[in-house]
């Protein structure tokens, strides 16, 4: 399963933008900034090849992560260019591979790691190059834009925005037709709106996971975040790791749960996490 995550025409060095000299913080930075950039909750207004992409290059960036990560895997890498083989990699199950995505997900990228990259990148002249070579690479697409700049909110649009705007006067970009429709009233209420419905849908998240009610006991906006991120990133990831494994992994999808095996599903859930918050 693991040859559709890596294809030998990359270097898994120029997948992280890096180059073999890396440091082991140099592959983390870089490894984080790309995967958030490439995550699956950056893409959900995507079209479906689009979508494909992002999550394709996200498989490709966390198994570049995994391999440079570890020392003994580098070391051999380095020294063979090859990863066929790796110990762990080629016979890990079904269990082994759902580990393997969740980690994508809330290990290396969680709530504390996401905060200390928001703090550095946001305002540096890295996000603003970042912005213009998006700016460049969707024509002015505002709408693929956001989607693009890692730790990109609905809230920073008129931030990006005017530092567009300003390259755009100074000539350092271009002016495009469509930066001007994806940026007016019409087309911004829309992006908040979108905005708005996944706030809203990550709160009824919390609200099944009975999370809501006992983080806001316990006051704790940080752990509140991680738990949020969580419980709705368990949900897309198994939903991910299904869809990948049906379509590379040779196996079929799970028939879909009965109306009343999902209510007992989800109160399984609730009841495990409940437990493990007291």
């Amino acid at each position: 399963m693991s040859e559709f995550l890596y294809s030998s025409d990359n270097d898994l060095y120029s997948l992280l933008s890096l180059t073999s000299e890396a440091t082991p913080a140099d592959i983390k930075k870089a490894y984080h900034r790309l995967a958030l950039q490439y995550h699956p909750d950056k893409h959900t207004n995507s079209t479906p090849e689009q979508r494909e992409e992002a999550t394709r290059k996200f498989q490709n960036l966390g198994y570049a992560y995994a391999v440079l990560s570890d020392p003994k895997k580098r070391e051999r890498y380095d020294k063979t260019g090859d990863v066929d083989g790796f110990e762990g990699f080629d016979d890990m199950g079904k269990e082994g591979w759902d580990a393997f995505f969740k980690e994508l997900w809330s290990g290396v990228v969680n709530s504390k790691s996401i905060e200390e990259f928001r703090v550095e990148y946001q305002g540096s002249s890295e996000e603003r190059s970042d912005l213009i070579d998006a700016y460049k690479k969707y024509k002015g697409n505002m709408d693929l834009i956001m989607q693009h700049i890692a730790c990109g909110g609905i809230e920073d649009e008129p931030r990006f925005i005017e530092i567009l705007q300003g390259a755009i006067s100074s000539k350092e970009i271009p002016s495009y037709k469509k930066f001007s429709s994806s940026t007016a009233s019409a087309a911004r209420t829309k992006r908040r709106k979108e905005a708005e419905r996944e706030a809203k849908e990550a709160e009824e998240m919390a609200k099944m996971y009975g999370l809501d009610q006992k983080l806001l006991e316990n006051n704790d906006d940080e752990e509140q975040l991680r738990q949020l991120i969580l419980a709705r990133g368990e949900k897309r990831m198994n939903a991910l790791v299904e869809s990948l494994e049906a379509k590379y992994g040779g196996s079929k999808p799970k028939k879909q749960k009965s109306t009343k095996e999902k209510q007992k599903t989800s109160k399984k859930q609730k009841e495990i996490c409940i437990s493990e918050h007291q």
